[in-house]
């Protein structure tokens, strides 16, 4: 069930237009440490399909935050600070390309307004992940937020699986009744699928890592926490947050050998097209054998990777208004990286791409640069949870709370990397200062 299928409609319960009230109020009020923390409990606590409908255009709860944040930025000129970099112009022009590609394939206005509203929680997140989580402290502040709040959740996610009943059903976007797959119970909570909520949660762990390998929280609350983490994960029964939490431990593990990272990459894509070669089906047929919770759904990822090859001419320009015709169940693109395409062509994927690459590059630079140990693998961590998010496009198209989290998330991760970068810079020109003035000091003494 994705949120599309409540747009144009207003689905709003008391309870939810109460919370969401205060927690707009609190994104005003309160100190700019924490301006962050309502929009992450709008996201983790009401359905993405909350939403308020003013002459055609969806107001979704977690829109409404995130225009609330922006709001408080720039009138208290929390924004000022921050230096331009290059995935901040790449998503600037990925948004404006998107909305004119979605405008030119539907040919109406309300399909540049619907593809407006996508891209202000998008682009509105990210640069609230600039703003407001700059620093490593930011960071370990908003994951004791996180890690706190999966306590409650998790006992939510667990009454889910033993009753069958989604108790956020009450306000409406989610289904009462829990999702049954092959026998098995497949949580949601909130969000807006059970592979959403996994996914959530998943992508985290390697953050939760980093603080434990540099001791910035205390273990006994990382152990809980991940413990709650991992719960919610099981809980959702579904591959590909499995597979998040395995391409994050590896990507975690790849520290040993950050310095052969090149070679590796260089490695891995040689063998994939050394198996494309001798393989008897195309090599992203292996998606098709991924399977960890049971009733995995590989064999459709394949068959859409497949015909979106297939039919390249129908949507490289602009896209294509559905992919029903591709195949039977295609009109479910479950792979962002194709999604992409289908919204806005082959340039909106390649700026897509762009934009993931450039993020991959700052992180980098912000690796070398790091002169602490903690700095240090908390870009790590980043990293790997970026390189999470890239094997998941794969599997699955971001919606609902998690693109609003993936982007947010994203804009913490550049802003970190860049305020380490600068850090550096002029601790390197204070000691260069320094150095000149003591060997102008010894000239003067001889």
């Amino acid at each position: 069930m994705r949120t599309l299928d409540w747009a144009n409609q207003t689905t709003a319960h008391p309870v939810g237009l109460a919370l969401v009230a205060v927690c707009a109020a609190a994104t005003l009020v309160v100190r700019r440490e924490y301006a962050i923390i309502p929009l992450l409990i709008v996201i983790m606590a009401i359905p993405s399909a909350q939403r308020i409908v003013i002459a055609t255009i969806d107001f979704s709860f977690i829109r409404i935050l995130v225009m609330a944040a922006l709001f408080r930025a720039f009138m208290k000129k929390e924004h000022l600070g921050l230096k331009q970099n290059s995935p901040d112009v790449v998503i600037i022009i990925w948004m404006i390309w998107g909305i004119l590609a979605y405008g030119a394939l539907f040919g109406t206005v309300s399909a540049l307004i619907t593809r407006t509203g996508f891209m202000l929680d998008a682009v509105g997140s990210y640069y609230l992940g600039r703003i407001y989580i700059r620093n490593v402290p930011d960071l370990r502040r908003v994951m004791m937020f996180l890690g706190y709040a999966s306590i409650p959740m998790f006992m939510f996610f667990s009454l889910e699986r033993a009753t069958g009943r989604n108790i956020f059903a009450v306000f409406g976007g989610v289904p009462e009744i829990t999702l049954i797959r092959d026998g098995k119970m497949r949580c949601q909570g909130p969000f807006a699928h059970p592979i959403m909520a996994g996914v959530f949660w998943a992508v985290l762990l390697p953050w939760l890592g980093s603080f434990w390998i540099t001791k910035q929280i205390p273990r006994i609350l990382l152990i809980v926490f991940g413990v709650c983490f991992m719960g919610i994960v099981l809980n959702s029964a579904s591959s590909t947050p499995l597979m998040s939490v395995i391409f994050g431990v590896v990507g975690m593990m790849m520290y040993v050998f950050r310095s052969y990272m090149s070679y590796l990459r260089w490695g891995l894509f040689l063998l994939l097209i050394s198996l494309h070669m001798v393989m008897q089906k195309p090599v992203w047929h292996l998606i098709s054998r991924i399977d960890l919770s049971g009733g995995s759904t590989g064999w459709h990822r394949y068959f859409l990777i497949d015909r979106s090859i297939s039919n390249f001419g129908d949507w490289w320009l602009f896209g294509v208004q559905s992919t029903a015709y591709w195949g039977r169940g295609l009109q479910d693109v479950t792979n962002q990286y194709i999604l992409e395409g289908v919204r806005g062509g082959a340039i909106n994927m390649a700026l897509f791409l762009l934009f993931v690459a450039v993020i991959f590059k700052i992180i980098g630079r912000a690796l070398r640069a790091s002169r602490t140990s903690t700095d240090k693998w908390v870009m790590w961590g980043a990293g790997s949870i970026l390189f999470v998010h890239c094997m998941n496009f794969l599997a699955v198209s971001y919606f609902g709370q998690m693109q609003n989290a993936f982007y947010l998330m994203l804009g913490a991760s550049v802003s970190m990397a860049a305020t380490i970068i600068a850090d550096t810079r002029q601790a390197t020109m204070k000691s260069a200062i320094v150095s000149k003035r003591n060997i102008e000091l010894k000239k003067g003494a001889v």
